[in-house]
């Protein structure tokens, strides 16, 4: 919980500053209250006059007004301390996420990120709330109060210590019981996210294999974990509600009981107002304990809330920027030179090595799982290879920062992800200040302009996930926002899966003809998308099986013979 205080800036720390001078200030007018309480009774037992004891008491008037007034400014003040931390903590968490490689990304479900993100930060938010006031408040009051109950008397100081020590021995064992289940809630609270996510995701798939009663009972499952474990630790902490009150009721009756034999045993009558503001004293004492229990009941969770939010803030990408990036503009050629790579000590990519100019297309093909994929992770510096070099434009990758590479690159990713908004917005994305001529074109090269006219143009409204457009239709707006910037190179991963025979020769051929300077790079699955590319790479369980045109390799290449045969007729192939 500490460690998050670093992310308090000037005024927070200036607020919190102010915060603890008026907790003493408060503390100091509360505890100051029960001395004049006494003084009110001595003099009502002299028979002092009703203006003398008025007197008094607009002075406790007086102090319980500065206590008031305290209190509100305290409140302010926390109130403000901990909203902007959240705020912070929120956008800090969202910034490292953002900027994970795949490698880093993979360390964490998606779940749990959201889970990390929101109801983490906001449970270390709401115990910053009380911790601020509360935390740092009751301690003090219990200490000055000890302090003015150990100017009274030795005996009833004593029973005061015995009572704080045997509460504060409960507390603690309470702690040790529970401290391990809210570290365990929140783990299963990923896992009811992360249910619930996988269920709505694939809600279509679920209904369409009569599978809603067997996610309801995976959903049951996790929800009655995470109730279990609730319960139990709810349970042992309402231990403490009654050890409070076990303890004040026991120290009052031993405050009554000492007091009373102090006044027999020293025959002083003028000890019963002593006694009687020590019994408001050892009330505030416990009533410190009382609020901390309070605390107690966030704080573990808190504290299990910060160590993962720490986890995300502590988790460095693996993807840097160098000290010194080389200047850097883009000729277009991509370079691969023996390049490996693996995800989690199991290869992917291994040797591969080729090289495209300006203006070239590249096309990669091969199987299932033989990393085509990952050609782009390395071009776009998602990941960074473990052996050999790769370079864009001429400069191996590692030598530029990410924004100087991504900047002159165009990417369609496998899935045609659309962010809510509108479909100018989304075409825009890389450059908001696009103009819309630029918008029209990218439209037309991706053949996506009739459907947009028919939706309403490029203010018409895009669902979250573009849920509100076909498969086809989210694949060509796809399209468009990487060409909508005119990029030296363009990544096609799979972008044309989802379109017809004749939409996607259309757009590959306006994609030739509209970009003829703008290397092109086509992973796909379809022969009739990558025959016609200047140069093909076939992999086969994350080897190089051949490189070359497409009639070079139907001599050469027996997988990628083996592809194109799988998917065309000898009469198609001779065309």
């Amino acid at each position: 919980m500490f460690r998050l205080f670093k992310y308090l800036r000037g005024t927070e720390i200036a607020m919190f500053v102010g915060l603890l001078l008026f907790l003493v200030a408060q503390i100091f007018c509360d505890v100051t209250l029960p001395t004049y309480t006494a003084e009110i009774v001595s003099k009502m037992q002299a028979g002092a006059a009703p203006s003398s004891i008025l007197e008094t008491g607009l002075i406790m008037l007086a102090f319980a007004a500065g206590s008031v007034l305290a209190t509100i400014t305290e409140t302010f003040l926390s109130a403000q301390i901990s909203t902007r931390l959240g705020r912070r903590l929120r956008g800090e968490v969202f910034s490292h996420i953002v900027y994970f490689s795949d490698r880093d990304a993979m360390s964490f479900s998606q779940g749990s990120l959201l889970t990390r993100t929101t109801n983490d930060v906001q449970q270390v938010v709401t115990a910053m709330v009380l911790g601020l006031r509360l935390g740092v408040g009751a301690p003090l009051m219990a200490v000055m109060a000890i302090v003015k109950i150990a100017q009274s008397s030795g005996e009833l100081t004593l029973a005061t210590g015995v009572a704080v020590f045997l509460l504060l021995a409960g507390i603690m064992a309470i702690l040790m019981i529970v401290l391990p289940r809210f570290k365990l809630i929140q783990k299963l609270t990923d896992r009811l996210n992360g249910t619930m996510r996988d269920t709505l995701t694939g809600i279509r798939v679920v209904r369409a294999y009569n599978a809603e009663d067997f996610e309801k009972r995976r959903f049951d499952e996790a929800s009655e974990a995470f109730a279990k474990n609730n319960l139990f630790a709810s349970r042992v902490t309402a231990l403490m509600s009654p050890l409070m009150l076990l303890a004040y009721n026991g120290l009052s009756l031993a405050i009554y009981w000492l007091g009373c034999f102090i006044i027999v045993r020293d025959n002083n009558a003028a000890f019963f107002p002593t006694m009687f503001s020590f019994t408001q004293l050892a009330s505030q004492v416990i009533t410190a304990f009382m609020v901390l229990v309070m605390l107690f009941n966030l704080l573990p969770r808190a504290q299990v809330s910060a160590k993962r939010i720490l986890e995300v803030l502590d988790k460095k990408s693996c993807i840097l920027d160098p000290e010194t990036p080389q200047a850097y503009t883009s000729d277009g050629s991509i370079e691969f030179d023996n390049v490996s790579v693996g995800y989690g000590g199991n290869p992917v990519l291994s040797g591969l090595s080729f090289r495209v100019e300006k203006g070239q297309t590249l096309a990669v093909v091969g199987g299932t799982g033989s990393g085509k994929t990952t050609v782009l992770k390395l071009m776009l510096r998602f990941l960074d290879a473990e052996e050999g070099t790769v370079k864009m434009g001429g400069v191996p990758v590692k030598e530029l920062t990410q924004a100087q590479l991504r900047g002159s690159l165009g990417y369609a990713p496998q899935k045609s992800v659309l962010l809510s908004g509108t479909i100018g917005g989304n075409l825009a994305f890389t450059d908001p200040s696009l103009p819309e001529a630029s918008l029209e074109s990218a439209a037309k090269i991706a053949c996506a302009d009739e459907f947009i006219a028919e939706k309403g143009g490029f203010s018409a409204r895009v669902e979250q996930g573009g849920r509100n457009f076909s498969g086809g239709q989210r694949q060509r707006l796809s399209i468009a926002r990487a060409v909508a910037k005119r990029p030296q190179i363009l990544l096609f991963d799979d972008s044309f899966s989802a379109l017809d025979f004749a939409t996607d020769a259309k757009v590959r051929g306006n994609l030739k003809s509209e970009l003829p300077d703008a290397t092109k790079v086509i992973v796909a699955q379809r022969i009739s998308t990558v025959r016609d590319a200047d140069v093909i790479v076939v992999l086969a369980e994350g080897k190089m099986a051949g490189a070359g045109t497409h009639e070079e390799l139907m001599q050469t290449c027996p997988v990628y013979r083996e592809i194109a045969t799988s998917q065309l007729s000898e009469e198609e192939l001779a065309v």
